[in-house]
C-alpha cells in the first residue's frame, strides 16, 4: 500500500505542477486531440465518440525502441497491460496480458488483428518500421465485437499506407549497435575457492554422521578429487587437512562459463528502405527491411528478411479498393537458453563449477588435441581415470554444442488482404474484405554422432513443418445519417473464419560423422502428421448514437458458430452496451480551468474459445498446442497383437464443453487542464465464469480427469494516465507521459474447493499468483541446519499452533500473503525538443511482486558434487553459534535449497527501457546533395536496470517463479536516416 500512495503522491504533484505552470505560460499550451480518428473493431472512430478503453502506441512511440518483435511496445506505453520480455534470444514474442489472467486452462493470449484480418503467425514477421500505430482494446465496448475471442483482449496493428496528394518520398535509414546482457549474473567463487568449499562439505557431512573432525577432515583430503572427478590443481590432495589450498599447488585452468557461453558484444544491424505517396485518387506505401541481430548467448542470432507493399485507390465517386501485402522470411539459430535440459546455456552457467574445463585434459592437466591439433570439447564422459567423467551434466559440453550441434528455425509469413468498398448511396457503404495468410514454420535439429546425448545413437536429426494457413471474410454494411443533431452510426458484419493447421515431423537417428539430413540415416525413429480445421462462423452488429456529439450511446451484439465445440453447444451470444457524457459541453460547466470532461461506462460479455492442450503438450515453436476438438474422445494406435492393430482411448470428454465467458464492467473519465495536461482514468472489473477446469476423476475410471466448464475468475483495478504538454512554442517542445494500473486477481469458484498447481494452491477468495510454500523459520545456530515450520494438531486434527522442524517433508506449506502479482506497473517517458535536437526516454517499472528463485537456492548448498556455488557463500554457518540464513554446508543430500519462504524476494524494478537521442541536420546544408532531410540519433534500450532482486533478470514469468531463462538485451545503437 506504501508504494500505492507514494505513486499516487507523485502522480498528484506532477498533476498541480502542470495546472500551476499552466497558469503562468499561456501562450505555449497544447489543445486535446478530440478529433484524432483512432482504429477500433471493424472501422474507426473519433476518440471523442470512444465509449470504452482504447489505448493507441502510435509511431512515434515505435521509432524510439529497437523492436524486433512490434507488440514489446506495449510495455510501459499502456496502462492494464502486464508484459514479460522474451529474454536474450533475438526474435522470440513477450508474454502479454490485458487486464490479468482470464482463464486457468484455456488460452490467455490477446486477439491479434492485422489490418482487419486475424493474425496467425508469429509477431516477429512483422517489421516496426511498417506499422503505423498500434492500438489495444480492453474492455466489453470495444473488444465484444470480436466475440467469443475478445474476452483476452486485442491488439490491432495498423501499418502504414500513403496519403493523397503527396510527392513521392523514398527513405532509407541504417542502424548498427552492440548488445550485451541488461543485468549481470550471480557472482559465482572462483576454482581454488570451489575446492575448499566442497572439501568442507565432505568434512562436515562426515562430523554429522559421527565422525570425529580429524577423521572426517582426513576422510575430505583423501575423497575430495574421487567425488569431484577432476583436479585443476595438478598434485595429488590439493587440499591439506586445515581445508586451505596447499603450499605450491596452482589452477591449471578456471574456466569462466558466463564469457565461454555468452556473448557480452553481440552485433545488431538493420536497414530499411521505404517509398510512399499518391495522386489526388490512389495512395501507396512500400517498404523493405533487413534485420540482423545476434543474441545474448554465443551462436544464436536471428535473420529477418520483410517486405510490403499498400495500395489503395478512388476508383470512382462510389467505388474504393485497396490491397495490403507483406512476406517476411526469417533464420534464427536458437541454442537452448531456458529449462531443464543438460544443452540449456543459462542452466549450465549456474550449475557448472569453474573447476571443469571446456576442453579435453588428460591425467596429468595437460590439454588433448584431435589429429589436426585442434582441442577437443570435455563431454565429461571419456571413461574411468582423472578429468575424464564429469559427476555433473555428465555426457553434454554447452560451448561445445554451439560448435558440433545444429539447431535452427525458419520462418515464412506470406500475407494478402484486400477490399472493396462501394457507396450504395449517399450515407450506406458495403465493404468486403477477404485476407488470406500462409505461415510457415521449419524447425531443425542436429545432435552430433559422436558427441553428447545422441553419440549413444549414432546422432539424431528431428526435422518439423507446421503450416498454417488462414483465410478471412467479413462483409460490413455501414449507414450514417444524421437528423439535425441527431446522429446514427449503424453497422451490419458477417464474418466467415477458418484455420488450417497442419503439422508433420520426423526423427531419425544412425548417421555418419559430416552426415546431417534424414537420407542419411541408418534408423527412422519417429513420423508424425496431422491436419485440423478451425472455423468460425458470425454475424454482428453494432449501433452508435449521439446527440450533439455530447451524449453517446453504442451497443453491439455478436453470435458465434465455433467448430471447436459440438453442434449442441457451438452458438454463443456476446453483446455490450456503452455511453458517455461530454460533460465539458455543456453551458454550466464553462471555465478555464478543466477544458475538456469525459464521463465513459460500459458493460457486455465476451467469449474465450481458445482450448489448449490439456496434457500442455507443446507444438513446434513451444507454446501450448491448440486443441481444436476439445469435446471428442481421442483414441491412439499401438499395443498391437501380432498382426492386430490395437487402439486405446486417450481420454474422456464432455460432449457438452463450451466456451469460458467474460463479463467485463469499465468506468473511465477523461480530463483536460488548463489545454495542457490530460488525465485519463478507468475502473473495471472482469468477471470469467464456465471457465475450462480438469474435475478429478476417480482411479477407478481410468483417468485422471475430465474437462468442464466450472469455476470464475474475476479480474479488477485502476488504470490511471497522465499526458502533459509542459512547454511548446517554436523552439523549445517537451512533453511527460506517466501511467500505471492497480490490478487484482481472485478465484470466485472452484470445483472441488482446491487444486495446488506448483508453487500455489487455487482456491475460492485467492489469487492465482498467490504463494503457498513452506514457511522459512530460520537457520539453527548449533548445527547449521534450515528450519521450517510445522502445525501441531490435536487428536482431532485441528490445528493448535506451530513448531519448528529440520525435516523437510514435514513442514507445512502456508499462505504467506506474498503474490507473483504486482500492486502496480507502468510506464514513465519525456520527449524533449530543441530546435534541431531531440531527447526521448522511457522507463518502465514493477513494484510488489515476488520471485521464487530457487536457481539462487541452488547457489547455496553443495549437496552434488561439482555445481556452482555463489559467492555469497562466506556468510555461511561454519561454527556453533554462527547466526545466519546460509545453512552448513553438506555434500550429503538435503532440502535445504527446497522451495520455501528463505527464497521469496521482492522483485522490484525500473528500467530505463528505450532512450533516443537525435539531431536533424538543417534543410540548407543537406539540400544542395539533392536530400530532403538528414537524421543521425544514437538509440539505447534496457540502458539501466534497478532492481530488488540481483544476479537475474527481473522479467521471468508470471508465476514468479524461474526456468534458467536467457537475459534481456542491452543495445547500443548508433543510426541515420534520409529522406529523399
Amino acid at each position: 500500500m506504501n508504494v500505492k500512495l507514494r505513486v499516487l503522491s507523485a502522480g498528484a504533484l506532477f498533476f498541480l505542477g502542470q495546472a500551476a505552470f499552466a497558469q503562468t505560460t499561456k501562450k505555449d499550451t497544447a489543445t486535446t486531440k478530440i478529433d484524432e480518428v483512432v482504429v477500433v473493431a471493424f472501422g474507426k472512430q473519433k476518440r471523442e465518440a470512444l465509449v470504452g478503453s482504447v489505448s493507441v502506441i502510435d509511431k512515434k512511440v515505435l521509432e524510439t525502441q529497437q523492436l524486433t518483435s512490434v507488440t514489446s511496445a506495449i510495455q510501459g506505453s499502456v496502462p492494464g497491460v502486464q508484459l514479460i520480455s522474451a529474454g536474450g534470444q533475438p526474435g522470440e514474442n513477450p508474454q502479454i496480458k490485458i487486464r490479468g489472467t482470464a482463464s486457468i486452462n484455456a488460452s490467455t493470449n490477446p486477439l491479434i488483428i492485422l489490418d482487419g484480418v486475424p493474425y496467425n503467425g508469429n509477431i516477429n514477421s512483422i517489421s516496426q518500421d511498417q506499422v503505423e500505430s498500434i492500438n489495444v482494446l480492453k474492455d466489453a465496448s470495444s473488444t465484444s465485437l470480436y466475440g467469443s475471442r475478445g474476452a483476452n483482449g486485442v491488439i490491432l496493428i495498423n501499418t502504414k499506407k500513403g496519403r493523397k496528394n503527396q510527392k513521392p518520398r523514398l527513405e532509407f535509414s541504417a542502424q548498427t549497435g552492440i548488445s550485451s546482457p541488461a543485468v549481470k549474473m550471480y557472482k559465482f567463487v572462483d576454482g581454488a575457492k570451489y575446492m575448499e568449499l566442497y572439501w568442507e562439505a565432505l568434512r562436515n557431512s562426515r562430523v554429522v554422521a559421527g565422525d570425529a573432525p580429524g577423521v572426517a577432515a582426513t576422510y575430505a583430503t583423501n575423497n575430495l578429487i574421487p567425488n569431484l572427478g577432476y583436479n585443476p590443481l595438478g598434485v595429488n590432495n590439493p587440499v591439506g587437512l586445515d581445508g586451505k589450498i596447499v603450499p605450491g599447488a596452482k589452477m591449471l585452468w578456471d574456466t569462466d562459463w558466463e564469457k565461454e557461453i555468452l556473448n557480452t558484444a553481440s552485433v545488431r544491424n538493420d536497414y530499411r528502405l521505404s517509398l510512399q505517396g499518391g495522386s489526388e485518387n490512389t495512395t501507396y506505401f512500400f517498404s523493405t527491411d533487413y534485420l540482423d541481430q545476434e543474441g545474448s548467448v554465443v551462436s544464436s542470432y536471428f535473420k529477418r528478411f520483410t517486405t510490403r507493399l499498400n495500395l489503395e485507390t478512388q476508383v470512382n465517386n462510389w467505388l474504393k479498393a485497396g490491397v495490403n501485402t507483406s512476406f517476411g522470411v526469417s533464420s534464427q539459430n536458437y541454442p537452448t537458453q531456458s529449462g531443464n535440459s543438460f544443452t540449456s546455456a543459462i542452466q549450465w552457467i549456474y550449475n557448472v563449477a569453474s573447476i571443469y574445463p571446456v576442453y579435453r585434459r588428460d591425467e596429468n592437466g595437460n590439454m588433448m588435441t584431435d589429429a589436426k591439433g585442434n582441442p577437443i570439447y570435455d563431454y565429461g564422459a571419456n571413461g574411468n581415470g582423472q578429468n575424464q567423467n564429469r559427476p555433473v551434466f555428465n555426457n553434454e559440453n554447452v560451448p561445445g554444442v554451439f560448435y558440433n550441434n545444429k539447431i535452427n528455425n525458419k520462418r515464412y509469413d506470406i500475407n494478402l488482404s484486400g477490399y472493396l468498398e462501394a457507396e450504395i448511396f449517399k450515407g450506406l457503404k458495403n465493404k468486403l474484405q477477404v485476407g488470406y495468410q500462409m505461415y510457415t514454420f521449419d524447425g531443425y535439429s542436429y545432435d552430433n554422432s559422436l558427441y553428447g546425448a545422441a553419440a549413444s545413437v549414432g546422432g539424431r536429426v528431428t526435422t518439423n513443418r507446421d503450416i498454417t494457413q488462414t483465410i478471412n471474410l467479413t462483409n460490413i454494411l455501414n449507414y450514417q445519417k444524421s437528423f439535425g443533431d441527431h446522429n446514427f452510426n449503424i453497422d451490419g458484419i458477417f464474418e466467415s473464419y477458418q484455420l488450417d493447421y497442419s503439422p508433420i515431423g520426423a526423427q531419425t537417428t544412425g548417421f555418419l560423422p559430416d552426415v546431417y539430413y534424414h537420407s542419411g540415416s541408418t534408423k527412422p525413429e519417429s513420423v508424425y502428421g496431422n491436419l485440423s480445421k478451425d472455423r468460425i462462423v458470425s454475424v454482428l452488429g453494432r449501433l452508435a448514437y449521439n446527440y450533439k456529439n455530447k451524449y453517446f450511446i453504442e451497443g453491439s451484439y455478436r453470435k458465434d458458430g465455433s467448430s471447436r465445440f459440438s453442434a449442441d453447444t457451438r452458438w454463443g451470444s456476446y453483446y455490450s452496451i456503452g455511453g458517455s457524457w461530454v460533460a465539458s459541453k455543456e453551458e454550466f460547466f464553462k471555465n478555464n480551468a478543466v477544458t475538456y470532461l469525459k464521463f465513459r461506462g460500459s458493460y457486455g460479455e465476451l467469449g474465450n474459445n481458445g482450448t489448449l492442450n490439456a496434457q500442455g503438450a507443446a507444438n513446434s515453436e513451444g507454446a501450448t498446442s491448440s486443441e481444436f476438438f476439445p469435446y471428442v474422445n481421442g483414441y491412439g494406435t499401438g499395443y498391437s497383437n501380432l498382426d492386430q492393430a490395437g487402439i486405446y482411448m486417450l481420454n474422456t470428454r464432455y460432449p457438452g464443453l463450451t466456451w469460458e465467458t467474460t463479463s467485463s464492467l469499465n468506468v473511465g473519465v477523461d480530463l483536460e487542464l488548463f489545454k495542457r495536461v490530460n488525465v485519463t482514468v478507468d475502473y473495471y472489473k472482469k468477471a470469467s465464469v464456465d471457465l475450462l477446469y480438469p474435475k478429478p476423476l476417480s482411479p477407478s475410471v481410468g483417468f485422471s480427469s475430465i474437462l468442464l466448464n466450472t469455476g470464475k475468475i474475476e479480474n479488477s483495478g485502476w488504470e490511471f494516465g497522465i499526458n502533459s504538454t509542459n512547454i511548446k512554442n517554436d523552439n523549445i517542445t517537451w512533453t511527460t507521459n506517466l501511467n500505471f494500473s492497480f490490478d487484482k486477481n481472485k478465484i470466485t469458484e472452484l470445483e472441488g474447493g482446491n487444486f495446488v498447481s506448483g508453487t500455489k494452491r487455487w482456491e475460492v477468495g485467492r489469487s492465482l499468483y498467490d504463494f503457498w510454500i513452506q514457511e522459512y523459520a530460520g537457520v539453527d545456530p548449533n548445527d547449521g541446519f534450515m528450519m521450517w515450520y510445522q502445525d501441531v494438531k490435536d487428536a482431532g486434527g485441528n490445528v493448535t499452533g506451530r513448531k519448528t522442524t529440520k525435516v523437510y517433508a514435514d513442514a507445512t506449506r502456508y499462505f504467506n500473503e506474498k503474490s507473483a502479482l504486482p500492486d502496480i506497473q507502468g510506464g514513465f517517458s519525456n520527449y524533449f525538443k530543441y530546435k534541431a535536437f531531440d531527447l526521448n526516454f522511457l522507463f518502465n517499472y514493477s513494484f510488489g511482486s515476488y520471485i521464487l528463485d530457487t536457481q539462487y537456492a541452488n547457489l547455496l548448498v553443495a549437496d552434488s558434487p561439482g555445481r556452482q556455488i555463489s559467492a555469497d557463500i562466506d556468510g555461511r554457518w561454519q561454527k556453533p553459534g554462527d547466526i545466519t540464513d546460509i545453512p552448513v554446508l553438506l555434500s550429503a543430500q538435503n532440502d535445504f535449497s527446497s522451495s520455501s519462504t528463505r527464497w521469496l524476494f521482492k522483485n522490484d524494478y525500473i528500467r530505463l527501457k528505450a532512450i533516443t537521442l537525435g539531431y536533424n541536420i538543417p534543410h540548407q546544408y543537406v539540400e544542395q546533395l539533392g536530400i530532403s532531410d538528414l537524421r543521425l540519433y544514437v538509440q539505447a534500450d534496457n540502458l539501466w536496470t534497478w532492481q530488488s532482486h540481483k544476479g537475474i533478470d527481473p522479467e521471468q514469468s508470471f508465476a514468479g517463479t524461474v526456468n534458467n531463462r536467457s537475459y534481456n538485451l542491452k543495445t547500443i545503437s548508433f543510426g541515420f536516416k534520409l529522406g529523399f
